[in-house]
């Protein structure tokens, strides 16, 4: 009796550690059109006057970090996923915004080669002080991250 319920025990604890497993890097089912606007539409899901913003959803997980005003139009971009591949990004799409309608657009984005986890700086062109001087709010715009159509996070410049 005590061999048996070992080898059950064996048996169930094997189960659960393949079942967890295939379970952390597996496809899940796609997202529904109404979550996908709801993640669309609250994409910041941080404060916004927080350093640092997130993004979830269709399938990838955006963080990004400006240390402030300081470091002009320079950010920490870390994707994160379990399903896509996310070597083909290069975020050069990426737009920032501010309140008064000034944009400015991405480089190519520095940032190795990872499949399902890539981090990296991300800039943009042009001169930051004029963009950032006297602005109320920047926003940074991804298009085309996982399935979601745009992301947009924002952040508090003026007080």
């Amino acid at each position: 009796m005590i061999h048996l319920m070992t080898r059950q025990a064996r048996t169930a604890l094997i189960g659960l550690v393949v079942m967890a497993a295939i379970g952390g890097c597996s496809n899940t089912a796609a997202p529904s059109a109404t979550a996908q606007a709801s993640a669309a539409a609250s994409a910041s899901q941080q404060p916004a006057g927080s350093t640092t913003q997130t993004s979830e959803g269709g399938e990838v997980a955006v963080v990004a970090i400006w240390p402030g005003p300081d470091a002009g139009a320079a950010f920490d971009i870390t994707l994160d996923t379990h399903s896509v591949d996310l070597d083909a990004l290069d975020l050069a799409d990426a737009i920032l915004r501010n309140d008064r309608g000034d944009t400015l657009t991405a480089t190519p984005w520095d940032a190795p080669k990872g499949g399902h986890h890539r981090e990296g700086a991300l800039t943009f062109d042009g001169d930051a002080a004029p963009f950032l001087d006297g602005a109320e709010w920047i926003e940074l715009v991804f298009t085309g991250i996982g399935d979601l159509p745009e992301r947009t996070l924002r952040w508090e410049v003026g007080e």
